[in-house]
């Protein structure tokens, strides 16, 4: 084993691991061309790829702040396989140029050329330079699956999986931490848009960030038009992750949009976009004629392809957010009217925290309905989650405009309650960005209800209308008993957080 007593060295071989060769300001025909082993044919004409690893590795992936002899000696015989090797580097941008932006290298071995691929369409790509504040090592065909995330030296190293999404979540996840960590900024696992809507004030354009975990409509939000025509609409910038600054504004991360293909068969939009030529698309099956079949799931339900960002309607060039105006809180329950608007930059942030929605029967049918929460819906964060809360807190505290909102996507009433549809939840979204809704405070859920939805049948969504005030209060009560104790685990949260339910 090599020890290490120029620090320097270390971190220099960690950021630049030696190769025999190293390929820089490759083409995309090139990588589609170094790929080409790989290639499943299909009548598409599109690059699509069956990997070995089909999900995100999270039972493998270690966070290392003290770099051991054990984790020297696995480095040393990693980088004695590599200087053998050809490898790709592709960097990367995360925000406009004249912004703030992080950039980003990304290394993997040249036979795995289709995540190099993936990556350089996935987002905005530089002319390739030694320099970047964030760096992944991908060596898909290492013997051992493992996943260290290094943040101290800003490195992440994925050994033994050639899935792409582990080598884009490593990226994200490392510039989330940074953004919180050196640009008193925020990392924030949401989508983004804008909606220009005519207000008691006239044509207003809101910056509005979508937050919601697997199966809670995020997508489905971010990309819908909300039946707005022109002079009203709506501009689709983000689906994934979003820095918000300390002034409200917001960097994007992707050039181009990576979809989940399970559903994409009821979305037109986004089927439209994974039917382009251009699409690089990942497990998907692929009949004997030659036709991608998105909806056979035969190889996993975890179907992936980076989309053209201008196939899908109502994109455009621009990926930040001049200004945040509004954050969407998105769960599925069976409880809650279908938008609720909250009080205060302590509620927000609660909220934020909680990260709720419920289990659905595609993760696990014997548990249907049970609470489900992930902090700030991102599972990336690195670490001290109480410190995304806080920071949140302080963000909407300095930016007071900021309007926060908690959407129901699931059903009023339980299980067979009123389904809450897309067409409600958007419906609903269009009254609060129109300013058309009529708000009453109500002192069971503790924040404010419309006292009427812009739809037919609003009755429907009226939690009074399945429960009298006794049981509702019954039952919400022992909600926010279960929020507040799940706050409580955050030491170091902010106490008027943890009250703020």
């Amino acid at each position: 084993m090599q020890f290490y007593d120029d620090h320097s060295s270390f971190s220099e071989k960690l950021r630049h691991p030696v190769s025999r060769s190293l390929l820089r300001d490759i083409t995309d025909d090139e990588l589609r061309a170094m790929a080409a082993h790989e290639l499943v044919p299909n009548n598409q004409g599109s690059s699509l790829y069956v990997t070995r690893i089909r999900s995100r590795s999270g039972a493998f992936t270690e966070v290392v702040y003290d770099i051991d002899e054990s984790l020297v000696a696995l480095l040393e015989q990693v980088w004695g396989y590599l200087r053998w090797q050809q490898m790709i580097r592709v960097t990367a941008r995360i925000g406009s140029p004249d912004r703030q932006p992080l950039f980003s290298n990304l290394y993997v071995t040249r036979r795995y050329a289709r995540i190099a691929q993936m990556f350089a369409m996935n987002f905005s790509v530089e002319l390739d330079q030694d320099y970047a504040d964030i760096v992944t090592v991908v060596v898909p065909e290492w013997h051992q699956r493992k996943i260290i995330v290094m943040p101290r030296q800003r490195v992440t190293y994925i050994l033994g999986s050639d899935y792409y999404g582990e080598a884009k979540m490593a990226m994200l996840r490392m510039a989330m931490h940074l953004g919180r960590e050196t640009m008193n900024a925020l990392g924030l696992h949401a989508g983004s848009k804008v909606i220009r809507v005519n207000t008691p004030r006239g044509l207003e354009e809101k910056g509005v960030l979508v937050f919601g975990l697997s199966g809670t409509g995020k997508t489905t939000i971010t990309i819908a038009d909300h039946d707005l025509s022109d002079p009203e609409g709506v501009e689709v910038l983000q689906d994934d992750v979003n820095i918000i600054l300390p002034n409200g504004s917001a960097l994007g991360s992707e050039a181009n949009f990576y979809i989940k293909t399970d559903n994409v068969s009821r979305q037109p939009a986004l089927l439209w976009a994974a039917r382009d030529k251009k699409a690089l698309i990942e497990n998907c099956w692929v009949d004997e004629d030659g036709e991608i079949d998105f909806d056979n799931h035969a190889i996993t339900t975890n179907g992936r392809a980076v989309v053209p960002r201008d196939i899908i309607p109502n994109t455009s060039d621009r990926i930040d957010l001049e200004r945040v105006d509004c954050l969407l809180f998105n769960m599925r329950r069976y409880d809650l009217p279908p938008i609720g608007r909250l009080v205060s930059a302590e509620q927000a942030a609660a909220f934020f925290m909680l990260g709720e929605s419920t289990i659905t029967s595609a993760e696990d049918p014997s548990r249907v309905g049970q609470a489900k929460r992930v902090p700030g819906f991102d599972p990336f964060i690195i670490d001290n989650h109480h410190v995304n809360g806080n920071r949140l807190l302080r963000i909407l505290r300095d930016n007071p405009g900021i309007r926060c909102y908690v959407l129901n996507t699931g059903r009023m009433g339980g299980k067979e309650g009123a389904n809450i549809t897309p067409d409600v939840t958007c419906s609903t979204i269009r009254g609060a960005m129109r300013e058309t809704l009529e708000w009453r405070y109500d002192d069971i859920l503790g924040y404010e209800i419309p006292r009427q939805l812009e739809i037919p049948r609003s009755s429907d969504y009226d939690p009074y209308t399945w429960y009298s005030r006794e049981k509702y209060a019954e039952m919400i009560g022992g909600l926010r008993r279960e929020r507040r104790e799940y706050l409580q685990q955050f030491k170091g949260l902010a106490p008027e957080v943890t009250g703020a339910v």
